[in-house]
Order: structure tokens, then sequence, then C-alpha cells
């Protein structure tokens, strides 16, 4: 009997090992840069009427600079840049931002958009001042190769792929909470000559501002 007893038990046990049940454990989470706004006060930019009398035939008609301040907030320090995007490239008027410095070619010059006709109306260039980080005033620099190598500049906002960004004292991207600034549009028509006066011509310029993490 007590042998049999025995075997009983040994049977027993194997089988309570047997039951044991597996748990399974997962580790997540997530590595992603601070949350980031980017506000512009005005998103449009409104000449208004422009009398066809007071521009030129034979000449680009520059016309008054218009500006609208603009904010990044980031939800804990960032470092950022922007993408600027034309969105009515094919309508550039090539050349005509030359009017502003030799510097500014149609890697600069955004399109107005067209007449009814096709002609194009001209074009304008974005460019940004009075940047402050912080607190605390900074400059701008921009990057033609995804954020290799940066270089500073005086403000005008290349197209994408160059990245517009920020710094101060060691020349590489600037992390920041706040950054407030002012985006200047300057904006230039084409010579009345090329275009039909007949109809009312409306200024479509379109461009797209994209806060990237860098």
């Amino acid at each position: 009997m007590k042998n049999k007893s025995a075997l009983f038990g040994g049977v027993f046990l194997a089988v309570a090992c047997l039951s044991v049940q597996a748990a399974d454990l997962r580790v997540k989470g997530s590595i992603a840069p601070s949350s980031c706004s980017f506000t512009l006060t005005n998103s449009t930019i409104d000449y208004g009427k422009i009398n066809p009398s007071s521009l030129s035939a034979t000449q680009y008609n520059p016309l008054p600079n218009k500006s609208t301040p603009f904010v990044i907030k980031c939800a804990a320090q960032a470092r950022v840049a922007i993408s600027a995007t034309d969105n009515r490239a094919a309508s550039k008027v090539g050349g005509i931002t030359l009017q502003y410095g030799s510097q500014y070619n149609d890697n600069y010059n955004y399109g107005l958009g067209n007449t009814g006709n096709g002609e194009h109306i001209g074009g304008y260039i974005l460019y940004m001042r009075s940047s402050v980080a912080d607190g605390k005033a900074v400059n701008i620099m921009q990057s033609f190769d995804n954020g290799g190598v940066w270089r500073g500049i005086a403000g005008a906002m290349a197209q994408t792929p160059v990245l517009t960004s920020w710094w101060s004292g060691d020349f590489t991207p600037l992390k920041f909470s706040t950054l407030s600034g002012t985006l200047n549009v300057r904006a230039i028509l084409n010579k009345t000559s090329a275009l039909s006066l007949s109809n009312e011509i409306k200024l479509d310029g379109h461009a797209t501002l994209e806060l990237k993490y860098i």
C-alpha cells in the first residue's frame, strides 16, 4: 500500500508542474521630440486694390513691404527648423526677385499666381526679422543639405529642401521653448505690358511653412 501511495504522489506532482501558466511581459514607450506649434498672427497678406496706372509697363513693380508676427511654442526645449514650399511655383516670373539683390535668385522667388489668360503676375520673397528665443535675440541660419552644414543669413528664406533655423553663440541650431519674430513679405509685380489689364487680376501667392524637428 505504501508503494502505491508513493507512486500516486509522484504522478500528482508531475501533473502539477505541467499546469503552470506563462505570463507575457511587454516593455513599451517612445522617444519623440517635444511637441511644438507654429502660428502666424495673420496667415493672409493683403495688398488690397492696386491702381494699374501706378504700375510700369516696362519695368517690374515692387510693392510695399508687408509683415506678420509669428511664434513657435514647444512643450519643452527643442531644435526645430522651417521648410518653405511655394505652392505657386509654376507661376513665378524667372529672375524677378533679383530686383531686390543679386542673392535673391529663383530659389527665393515665390510665385503670385497667374491671370485668367495664364500670364505670370509676379513674385515675392520671404524673410524673417527680430527673432527672439526665450527672451534672447538670436540669429538666423540656413542649411542646403538637410542640416549637414549651416550658414548664417540675413533672413531671406530659400525654398525646400532648404531649412531655416536659429543660432546664438555656438553656430549650431539652438534649442528653445518659445521663439517669436516677424515674417516679412516683399512682393514685386510683372511689367503691365506682360499682363492683360482689361479684367481684374487677383494676386494668389500661396506658400506652406512647415516646422521640422532637427
